[in-house]
């Protein structure tokens, strides 16, 4: 006899099962995360930002009118950083032992916020090298973008700034998404089960299944 599938029954499973598959998610969760720590190098972020100012091009009103939109000039500073002449010009500066398309997956460019500051960023496993890329990366753009854009001055606001460590924030995702997958497909597996099951263990079972009254046992021999 099957058992009945209804969001009681679901509950009841649950509430009994619900150690064993706590159980089951810590020691899942515990295995991901000693693994993520075990394999998984550990990555930094270095970033600095960069004040661009354009040519003032209206001489009566003194004001710069841009027809292009803030993500388009980012994505056009994006490509110049990104671009061979800078990143060969970082690995000379820092006699670096990378190729450029290495480089270049390393870096990237940010807006802040509808304004002329832009933010390079820099992912290295080294945190004191990440910085010096980032810093390096804005003197290089500081000296090519008003050579290749309509622009008065590029300036760098500050040093790079360091942030913590990349890799234990994503295995801190995914060990909370290990707990919470494992949980519920542990509570799932156990619901399926007892739902097939088709004998039962004690009187308790049969009258939850079937709600009728246990009128006779026969005690074992």
């Amino acid at each position: 006899m099957k058992r009945e599938v209804s969001l009681v029954n679901i509950f009841n499973i649950v509430r009994k099962k619900i150690i064993i598959a706590l159980i089951i998610a810590i020691v899942s969760t515990s295995l991901v995360g000693v693994a993520g720590f075990q394999f998984m190098a550990p990555k930094y972020d270095a970033s600095v930002q960069l004040l661009i100012n354009p040519k003032v091009v209206n001489s009566e009103t003194g004001t710069y009118r841009s027809t292009d939109s803030n993500t388009q000039l980012v994505n056009t500073y994006n490509v110049i950083l990104r671009s061979k002449v800078i990143l060969s010009d970082v690995i000379e500066r820092l006699d670096l032992q990378m190729s450029v398309s290495g480089l270049r997956e390393m870096t990237s460019i940010q807006s802040e916020k509808e304004s002329k500051v832009i933010s390079i960023h820099v992912q290295h496993e080294d945190p004191e090298q990440a910085k010096e890329i980032a810093e390096t990366l804005a003197l290089s753009m500081e000296k090519e973008v008003p050579k290749l854009m309509n622009i008065d001055n590029v300036n760098i606001l500050s040093d790079a700034e360091l942030s913590g460590n990349l890799t234990t924030s994503k295995i801190r995702i995914y060990m909370l998404l290990a707990f919470m997958l494992t949980l519920l497909l542990s509570s799932t597996v156990f619901v399926i089960r007892e739902s097939l099951k088709n004998t039962f263990k004690t009187t308790k079972d049969f009258e939850e299944v079937t709600s009728l009254p246990i009128i006779v046992t026969i005690p074992e021999i």
